[in-house]
């Protein structure tokens, strides 16, 4: 059996493994309303999927009183439970996860979820067994900060350079580079190619099974057309500015 490309490869759940931007949309809006708030259009959600839900939720209503927001929270929570199970998994996803371990790659989670609803999906799509570690924002800032990351290198003994963060928004990628690993981005999810080009991750791929491919490795020829790849020299320059404000700042965003 080949030796895996990476030793630890660590998923995002809504939008990577699960489809559920759409319930994750739709929460919010329900929410909003019925909080008497009017709801951002849903383009702009999605621009926000991969934070925790507080920081979610100050993004898209930053004018908002701390009584309000919470209000919004708790219909978002209600709304969000109410459908999770109507979820499902993307095309590729469960067997590629079985391929991944059966070839000895340790995997996690790094998720903007709760614990609970983390809980809630890995038992209803029983994929509990899989994982040797579990990350949520309840005991972890959100992402983009690479605390998520950190904290499941120090738990597997996996060395950064061995491991890598699969995820389908730009704050998945940023998180892995603050936390000085691998970065793969997937476009079936919640942000499209160009905006997950444009933060340079390592490849971006069009689906689950090539993800599984290429971390499974050996490396792609030169010229192949299932992903983008881009120059490490992104890597190293948010290394160097030290944190994710700094390369935000490079990049004219808040």
């Amino acid at each position: 059996m080949k030796s895996p490309r990476f030793e630890l490869v660590i998923l995002d759940w809504d939008g990577t493994v699960a489809d559920s931007t759409g319930i994750i949309v739709d929460a919010v809006i329900s929410a909003a309303e019925s909080a008497g708030v009017k709801a951002p259009p849903r383009q702009l959600i999605l621009k926000t999927l991969g934070l925790g839900l507080n920081q979610l939720l100050l993004k898209l209503f930053p004018h908002l009183s701390s009584e309000i927001l919470e209000k919004v929270a708790e219909g978002y929570r209600s709304h969000y439970h109410a459908n999770e199970g109507s979820s499902y998994l993307f095309d590729g996803v469960r067997e590629g996860i079985e391929r991944l371990y059966q070839n000895k790659c340790k995997l996690a989670v790094a998720t903007g979820k709760s614990r609970k609803g983390l809980k809630f999906a890995l038992q209803d799509t029983e994929l509990n067994r899989y994982f040797s570690s579990t990350k949520t924002v309840d005991e972890c800032f959100s992402k983009p900060h690479p605390h998520m990351v950190e904290a499941i290198l120090e738990e597997t003994q996996i060395p950064a350079d061995r491991a890598v963060i699969v995820g389908d928004t730009h704050y998945d990628i940023e998180m892995g580079k603050n936390a000085h690993i691998q970065t793969i981005a997937v476009t079936y999810g919640a942000q499209p190619k160009d905006v997950l080009i444009s933060f340079e991750p390592l490849a971006c791929f069009d689906s689950f099974k090539e993800v599984v491919g290429y971390s499974r490795g050996p490396c792609l020829p030169p010229g192949c057309n299932c992903c983008t790849y881009v120059h490490h020299a992104t890597l190293r320059s948010v290394q160097k500015a030290g944190s994710y404000r700094a390369a935000n700042k490079e990049r004219g965003m808040p």
